[in-house]
Protein backbone atom coordinates (compact mmCIF):
# COMPACT_ATOMS: atom_id res chain seq x y z
CA UNK A 1 0.00 0.00 0.00
CA UNK A 2 1.48 3.34 -1.08
CA UNK A 3 1.63 5.98 1.65
CA UNK A 4 0.14 9.40 1.01
CA UNK A 5 3.60 10.97 1.20
CA UNK A 6 4.93 8.59 -1.44
CA UNK A 7 1.87 9.33 -3.59
CA UNK A 8 2.48 13.07 -3.29
CA UNK A 9 6.15 12.65 -4.20
CA UNK A 10 5.24 10.51 -7.20
CA UNK A 11 2.57 12.96 -8.34
CA UNK A 12 4.97 15.90 -8.00
CA UNK A 13 7.69 14.01 -9.89
CA UNK A 14 5.40 13.26 -12.82
CA UNK A 15 3.94 16.77 -12.93
CA UNK A 16 7.47 18.19 -12.88
CA UNK A 17 8.49 15.97 -15.78
CA UNK A 18 5.35 16.87 -17.75
CA UNK A 19 6.13 20.57 -17.35
CA UNK A 20 9.88 20.46 -17.93
CA UNK A 21 10.58 17.37 -20.02
CA UNK A 22 13.61 16.75 -17.81
CA UNK A 23 14.18 13.83 -15.40
CA UNK A 24 13.20 14.84 -11.86
CA UNK A 25 15.69 14.45 -9.00
CA UNK A 26 15.33 14.48 -5.23
CA UNK A 27 17.11 17.85 -5.20
CA UNK A 28 14.57 19.31 -7.62
CA UNK A 29 11.69 18.03 -5.51
CA UNK A 30 13.26 19.44 -2.33
CA UNK A 31 13.66 22.85 -3.98
CA UNK A 32 10.18 23.00 -5.55
CA UNK A 33 7.93 21.12 -3.10
CA UNK A 34 7.20 21.05 0.62
CA UNK A 35 7.26 17.46 1.86
CA UNK A 36 8.84 18.24 5.24
CA UNK A 37 11.72 15.81 4.71
CA UNK A 38 15.37 16.06 3.62
CA UNK A 39 16.57 15.27 0.06
CA UNK A 40 18.02 11.97 1.29
CA UNK A 41 14.58 10.83 2.47
CA UNK A 42 13.01 11.97 -0.80
CA UNK A 43 15.67 9.93 -2.62
CA UNK A 44 14.69 6.85 -0.63
CA UNK A 45 11.06 7.36 -1.60
CA UNK A 46 12.06 7.71 -5.26
CA UNK A 47 14.13 4.53 -5.03
CA UNK A 48 11.10 2.67 -3.69
CA UNK A 49 8.81 4.09 -6.38
CA UNK A 50 11.30 3.04 -9.04
CA UNK A 51 11.49 -0.45 -7.58
CA UNK A 52 7.68 -0.65 -7.63
CA UNK A 53 7.62 0.27 -11.34
CA UNK A 54 6.22 3.81 -11.25
CA UNK A 55 9.47 5.56 -12.25
CA UNK A 56 12.60 4.75 -14.19
CA UNK A 57 16.06 6.29 -14.42
CA UNK A 58 17.15 6.92 -18.03
CA UNK A 59 20.75 6.87 -19.15
CA UNK A 60 22.19 6.82 -15.62
CA UNK A 61 20.66 10.26 -15.03
CA UNK A 62 20.36 11.62 -11.51
CA UNK A 63 16.65 12.13 -12.15
CA UNK A 64 13.72 9.87 -12.94
CA UNK A 65 10.89 9.82 -15.48
CA UNK A 66 7.46 8.16 -15.35
CA UNK A 67 6.75 4.68 -16.67
CA UNK A 68 3.35 3.82 -18.15
CA UNK A 69 2.39 2.63 -14.68
CA UNK A 70 3.38 6.04 -13.32
CA UNK A 71 1.34 7.88 -15.94
CA UNK A 72 -1.67 5.68 -15.12
CA UNK A 73 -1.30 6.58 -11.45
CA UNK A 74 -1.07 10.28 -12.32
CA UNK A 75 -4.09 10.13 -14.64
CA UNK A 76 -6.19 8.44 -11.94
CA UNK A 77 -5.18 11.09 -9.38
CA UNK A 78 -6.07 13.78 -11.91
CA UNK A 79 -9.46 12.18 -12.56
CA UNK A 80 -10.18 11.86 -8.84
CA UNK A 81 -9.15 15.45 -8.06
CA UNK A 82 -10.54 17.26 -11.11
CA UNK A 83 -12.94 20.06 -10.25
CA UNK A 84 -16.31 20.52 -11.83
CA UNK A 85 -19.44 18.41 -11.95
CA UNK A 86 -19.69 15.76 -14.67
CA UNK A 87 -22.46 16.46 -17.15
CA UNK A 88 -23.90 14.17 -19.79
CA UNK A 89 -24.64 17.22 -21.96
CA UNK A 90 -21.64 19.04 -23.41
CA UNK A 91 -22.09 22.65 -22.36
CA UNK A 92 -21.41 25.09 -25.17
CA UNK A 93 -21.95 22.52 -27.94
CA UNK A 94 -25.70 22.02 -27.79
CA UNK A 95 -25.73 21.73 -31.58
CA UNK A 96 -23.71 19.08 -33.37
CA UNK A 97 -22.73 21.62 -36.04
CA UNK A 98 -20.45 23.15 -33.37
CA UNK A 99 -18.35 19.98 -32.98
CA UNK A 100 -15.66 20.95 -35.54
CA UNK A 101 -15.17 24.30 -33.79
CA UNK A 102 -14.85 22.58 -30.40
CA UNK A 103 -12.27 20.13 -31.77
CA UNK A 104 -10.29 22.93 -33.40
CA UNK A 105 -10.21 24.86 -30.11
CA UNK A 106 -9.11 21.77 -28.16
CA UNK A 107 -6.30 21.02 -30.59
CA UNK A 108 -5.07 24.60 -30.74
CA UNK A 109 -5.09 25.07 -26.96
CA UNK A 110 -3.69 21.69 -25.93
CA UNK A 111 -1.46 20.68 -28.86
CA UNK A 112 -3.37 17.43 -29.36
CA UNK A 113 -5.27 15.51 -32.00
CA UNK A 114 -9.02 15.91 -31.38
CA UNK A 115 -11.64 13.46 -32.69
CA UNK A 116 -15.42 13.20 -32.34
CA UNK A 117 -17.73 10.35 -33.33
CA UNK A 118 -21.33 11.35 -34.04
CA UNK A 119 -23.27 8.07 -33.89
CA UNK A 120 -26.60 9.37 -35.21
CA UNK A 121 -25.02 10.75 -38.36
CA UNK A 122 -22.32 8.09 -38.55
CA UNK A 123 -19.76 10.86 -38.97
CA UNK A 124 -16.23 11.26 -37.66
CA UNK A 125 -14.61 14.66 -37.19
CA UNK A 126 -10.88 14.96 -36.56
CA UNK A 127 -8.37 17.76 -36.48
CA UNK A 128 -5.03 18.68 -34.96
CA UNK A 129 -2.47 16.32 -36.49
CA UNK A 130 -0.20 19.30 -37.17
CA UNK A 131 -0.61 20.53 -33.59
CA UNK A 132 0.17 17.08 -32.20
CA UNK A 133 3.33 16.72 -34.27
CA UNK A 134 4.47 20.28 -33.48
CA UNK A 135 4.10 19.74 -29.71
CA UNK A 136 5.58 16.23 -29.60
CA UNK A 137 9.04 15.44 -28.21
CA UNK A 138 10.21 13.40 -31.17
CA UNK A 139 13.20 11.14 -30.63
CA UNK A 140 13.15 9.27 -33.94
CA UNK A 141 11.31 9.03 -37.23
CA UNK A 142 9.74 5.71 -36.24
CA UNK A 143 7.69 7.51 -33.59
CA UNK A 144 6.42 10.01 -36.17
CA UNK A 145 5.47 7.20 -38.54
CA UNK A 146 3.59 5.32 -35.80
CA UNK A 147 1.49 8.40 -34.98
CA UNK A 148 0.68 9.04 -38.64
CA UNK A 149 -0.36 5.39 -39.05
CA UNK A 150 -2.65 5.78 -36.05
CA UNK A 151 -4.20 8.89 -37.59
CA UNK A 152 -4.83 7.03 -40.85
CA UNK A 153 -6.35 3.98 -39.12
CA UNK A 154 -8.40 5.64 -36.39
CA UNK A 155 -11.63 5.81 -38.44
CA UNK A 156 -11.77 2.02 -38.58
CA UNK A 157 -11.14 1.53 -34.84
CA UNK A 158 -13.21 4.41 -33.51
CA UNK A 159 -16.80 3.11 -33.70
CA UNK A 160 -16.08 -0.12 -31.83
CA UNK A 161 -13.93 1.67 -29.25
CA UNK A 162 -16.60 4.33 -28.63
CA UNK A 163 -19.32 1.73 -28.12
CA UNK A 164 -17.21 -0.07 -25.49
CA UNK A 165 -16.52 3.08 -23.49
CA UNK A 166 -18.23 3.49 -20.14
CA UNK A 167 -19.60 6.61 -18.55
CA UNK A 168 -17.37 9.45 -17.44
CA UNK A 169 -13.98 10.70 -18.56
CA UNK A 170 -11.42 7.95 -19.16
CA UNK A 171 -7.67 7.91 -19.79
CA UNK A 172 -5.65 5.28 -21.67
CA UNK A 173 -1.85 5.20 -21.67
CA UNK A 174 0.23 3.82 -24.53
CA UNK A 175 -0.87 0.55 -26.06
CA UNK A 176 -3.83 0.20 -23.68
CA UNK A 177 -5.69 2.71 -25.84
CA UNK A 178 -8.63 1.25 -27.82
CA UNK A 179 -8.21 3.78 -30.65
CA UNK A 180 -4.44 4.07 -31.12
CA UNK A 181 -1.62 1.56 -31.43
CA UNK A 182 1.44 3.75 -30.85
CA UNK A 183 3.27 3.28 -27.55
CA UNK A 184 4.08 7.02 -27.61
CA UNK A 185 0.48 8.27 -27.22
CA UNK A 186 -2.14 8.71 -24.52
CA UNK A 187 -5.89 9.18 -24.98
CA UNK A 188 -8.44 11.08 -22.90
CA UNK A 189 -12.05 10.43 -23.91
CA UNK A 190 -15.66 10.80 -22.85
CA UNK A 191 -19.23 10.13 -24.01
CA UNK A 192 -21.69 13.04 -24.24
CA UNK A 193 -25.17 14.00 -25.39
CA UNK A 194 -25.00 16.82 -27.93
CA UNK A 195 -28.24 18.07 -29.44
CA UNK A 196 -29.90 14.92 -28.10
CA UNK A 197 -27.48 12.61 -29.93
CA UNK A 198 -24.70 10.41 -28.58
CA UNK A 199 -21.21 11.75 -29.30
CA UNK A 200 -17.81 10.41 -28.21
CA UNK A 201 -14.90 12.86 -28.00
CA UNK A 202 -11.23 11.86 -27.93
CA UNK A 203 -8.08 13.87 -27.17
CA UNK A 204 -4.92 12.12 -28.41
CA UNK A 205 -1.55 13.45 -27.35
CA UNK A 206 1.94 12.51 -26.19
CA UNK A 207 2.31 10.70 -22.89
CA UNK A 208 3.72 13.94 -21.52
CA UNK A 209 0.43 15.75 -22.18
CA UNK A 210 -1.12 18.06 -19.59
CA UNK A 211 -3.51 15.47 -18.14
CA UNK A 212 -4.86 17.80 -15.47
CA UNK A 213 -5.90 20.43 -17.97
CA UNK A 214 -7.32 18.00 -20.53
CA UNK A 215 -9.29 16.09 -17.88
CA UNK A 216 -10.65 19.32 -16.38
CA UNK A 217 -11.87 20.42 -19.81
CA UNK A 218 -13.47 17.04 -20.53
CA UNK A 219 -15.25 16.97 -17.15
CA UNK A 220 -16.72 20.41 -17.81
CA UNK A 221 -17.84 19.90 -21.39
Amino acid sequence: MMTERAAEILEASIQGFIQSGEPISSGWLFDHCEFGIKPAMIRLELDALEEEGFLEQPHHSAGRVPTDMGYEFFAKRSLDNASGARSRTARGISERQALPDLLHDLSAELGILSIAMDFARDEIYKTGLDELIDHFDWEDRAAIRSVIRDFEGVDERLPRAAERMGDGTQVFIGKKSPVTRSDDLSVVCGNYKVGGAAVSIFAIGPKRMDYRKVIRIFKNL
